[in-house]
């Protein structure tokens, strides 16, 4: 078994959910439960599914809460979701409004990160998007047979079934699964989604792949509720360890997508983020809204100093506001330092924003 998760809630009886054990917290890797794979609710089920609105987290303004989903693709859905000439991105960037792009193609790898950011409702679209993009291409993906590309959910016979791959610090898993597991139940029951999260750590990382699989719109409608949870415990990923893509030989399986041999690349995001890659160090410009400045930065700098320490990222600020009342934030390190550097950086901003 892969999964961590115990989330056999779907037609089983109630005594059989009783006898189910259950971790709410996961401090570290446990022993894999079945997950994800059960078969989908009927009306003769007798488990009492939990309404969303009973157990899920309500507090949170989808239209303004800010959020930063990392998923992890291969290279070749890499290419589907960027698209000839970055024209597929650039698209649902300037549809979504969200800031998005994928990590570097690093020769001898597999996987990529892509990163979308931005308010909740607008990311929560985007990655319904890309998943759709994913489900169009399906029939011309390989299967994956090793970590962390494996599927963890069951295939699906549906051509309209997507899967995405969340990547989630360990941290946060107790707020997402909840108290005996009932939130993780909610969801898949409430949306008709699949979830179903890897019993291991992804190398030099404590993330864990959390994988959920279904229709792009009820994926949509489900990473909503995820981003609710994520949200309530954002403190959580406070000195997260991000995983990184690294090259790695895998055996029964050989790539004929080409790598580019240029050393520096660009993603070119919306005016509130751009990055450039230059060798193996990324430099990452993100605007915030002056009236948030003093708070990110903290008194006589104390707490962007914490964040350039935990995260191993440098920060520099600029001095003055751009015309739209925005400080560009500039971000250099690798990529995993600006990646935890930058969920420092949006989690502040939305404990700032919620106590104001």
């Amino acid at each position: 078994s892969e999964s961590l998760f115990d989330t056999k809630f779907t037609s089983e009886s109630v005594s059989a959910a009783a006898t189910a054990t259950t971790t709410p917290t996961v401090p570290a890797p446990v022993a894999p439960v079945e997950a994800g794979a059960a078969t989908t609710a009927t009306a003769s089920t007798t488990t009492a599914v939990p309404a969303a609105e009973d157990v899920l987290p309500i507090n949170v303004e989808l239209n303004t809460a800010l959020i930063n989903f990392r998923i992890l693709v291969s290279r070749r859905e890499a290419g589907v979701l960027i698209g000839k000439n970055g024209d597929s991105i650039s698209a649902i960037r300037d549809q979504t409004n969200v800031k998005a792009g994928v990590s570097k193609l690093i020769e001898g790898c597999m996987d990529r990160i892509l990163t979308v950011s931005g308010a909740v409702d607008e990311v929560t679209v985007a990655l319904g998007l890309f998943a759709k993009q994913l489900a169009d291409n399906a029939a011309d993906q390989p299967h994956y047979n090793f970590f962390p590309l494996r599927p963890l959910c069951a295939p699906s016979s549906s051509p309209d079934v997507a899967s995405l791959r969340l990547l989630i610090p360990n941290s946060q898993m107790g707020t997402l699964i909840g108290r005996q597991g009932v939130r993780v139940k909610a969801i898949q029951e409430n949306y008709g989604i699949k979830l179903v999260a890897s019993k291991d750590f992804l190398p030099n990382s404590n993330e864990r792949v959390v994988e959920v699989q279904g229709t792009p719109k009820a994926i949509t409608s489900a990473l909503q509720i995820i981003s609710k949870c994520l949200l309530e415990d954002f403190q959580g990923t406070i000195g997260t360890l991000y995983y990184v893509p690294q090259p790695r030989a895998h055996k029964n399986y050989s790539s004929t997508q080409s790598s580019s041999s240029s050393t520096s690349t660009s993603r070119v995001s919306n005016n509130n983020r751009s990055d450039t890659i230059v060798g193996n160090e990324v430099v990452e410009n993100v605007n915030f809204p002056a009236e948030f400045v003093g708070a990110l930065i903290g008194k006589r700098g104390s707490r962007i100093q914490d964040i350039r320490r935990i995260s191993g990222c440098s920060i520099n600020i600029e001095s003055t506001d751009n015309e739209q009342g925005e400080r560009m934030f500039t971000l250099s390190g690798s990529h995993s330092n600006v990646e935890r550097a930058l969920a420092m950086l949006y989690n502040y901003l939305e404990k700032e924003k919620q106590r104001r």
